[in-house]
Order: structure tokens, then sequence, then C-alpha cells
């Protein structure tokens, strides 16, 4: 019996061929090498991931969960990084007549509005064909807006908009962060074609809102964000 466990217990293991080693190798450096990575550290990081504003340039840098915890929303640092919030508030009441509307001489009825540190004034621009367009809106205009919804108020500096969505008959009002307009700048850059659009960029702007709508915490525009 004791021979008998003996062989048992050396019995040659299968190996794996080294082919499939090489192959399992190759894969994972491609998938690595797909991924996104942090734009501090080069760290992998998921597709969901933080962002940091650069409040001079505009730009946006991904960042792993690390590298965000250096920084916050005021800004730190000679570069003046701010990190991107992610709360989205769904304003049920908000407050703009048509003639405020129309007085911002916005002509697709989508705007976001944010209040820029490095131009010292409130910023409303409009998305298009060829990138986010900048409109009029003087500070009494803003100021009409604040005081009619104090919750705008708290709106944090560079990194947080007021996003309005007008189109066809919608009357949707957001506070959301900054990178949420940029991606829908870049979504209809991508999906524009002709002069009207077409129906692909018109179903992309419907299913944005539609997220947007998901993830927002409804609220009240006389409350304080």
């Amino acid at each position: 019996m004791s021979n008998i466990s003996m062989q048992n217990n050396h019995a040659p293991t299968p190996s794996i061929p080294i082919g499939a080693l090489r192959g399992f190798a190759r894969k994972r450096r491609q998938d690595l090498e797909q991924m996104e990575r942090c734009e501090l550290c080069s760290e992998a990081i998921s597709s969901r991931h933080s962002h940091l504003l650069n409040v001079a340039s505009r730009a946006l840098l991904c960042v792993c969960q690390a590298c965000s915890l250096l920084f916050n929303e005021q800004g730190v640092g000679v570069n003046k990084y701010k990190l991107i919030p992610r709360r989205y508030l769904a304003v049920t009441d908000f407050h703009m007549t048509n003639e405020q509307w129309e007085g911002m001489s916005i002509p697709v009825n989508m705007a976001f509005i944010f209040r820029s540190t490095g131009a010292k004034q409130v910023m409303a621009y409009y998305p298009g064909p060829a990138g986010a367009i900048e409109s009029l809106l003087d500070l009494a205009g803003w100021q009409a807006l604040i005081n009619s919804n104090p919750i705008l108020y708290g709106l944090v500096l560079d990194v947080e908009a007021l996003l309005v969505n007008r189109v066809k008959d919608a009357c949707e009002y957001y506070i959301v962060p900054i990178d949420a307009c940029y991606q829908l700048v870049g979504l209809i850059r991508l999906a524009w074609r002709g002069l009207g659009g077409g129906t692909e960029v018109w179903e992309a702007i419907a299913r944005f809102f539609q997220d947007v709508q998901a993830q927002a915490q409804p609220v009240r525009g006389g409350e304080y964000a």
C-alpha cells in the first residue's frame, strides 16, 4: 500500500504548453496597454474615474483614486487643479422666463452656465457641431436667475454648471459636474451630420439627458446646494 501511495504522490503534473503561456502574457500586455491611465502617475484606471480641471486652460485630466485625494474642489498647488465633483441635481421648480432665455441668444435650446475664476465672470456656452460656443450672459441676467433660484449660490466655482435642456419642449434644469457638459459637447461633435444634425445626434442627446435624469437627485431651487 505504501508503494502505491508514494507513486500517486509523485505522479507528474500535466504542464501548461509554453505557447499558451506566451499567448496569455501577450493578451495581458495588450489589455494593459489599452486601459486608460492616470495622467499624473500612469496607474491603470477604470472607465469610471475622477477628473481634474486645469482652471487656467480648462483642460480635463483623468486621474486615479489615489491622485484625486491630493486635490479638492477649491484647487491646490501652483497649477490650480480642481477636483470635479460627482453630484447631479435636478432642480424641479427652476424659475426662468422665456424672455430671460431668449435674451441669452442660444439657438439650440441647450446651454451650460458656470462661474469662472479665470475669466472672473459667469460663462454661458451652448454645444454645437464645432464645439462649445460662448453666448452672452450679463451679470444682471445671472443675478436675476440667482434671485429666483438661490440654489445657484451653491455652484462650485469652475467645476459645476447649470445645465439647461429646452429641446423639443423639454423644461429641464440640472446642476452637474463640468465634465458632463464636456461630454455633451463631444457627443454632438461626433454625431452631427449635415445642416440639421441628423437623427443620430438627436437620439444621442436624448440618451444623454436620460442618463443625467437617472443620476440626478431632485431638489428645489429655493434650497441652498
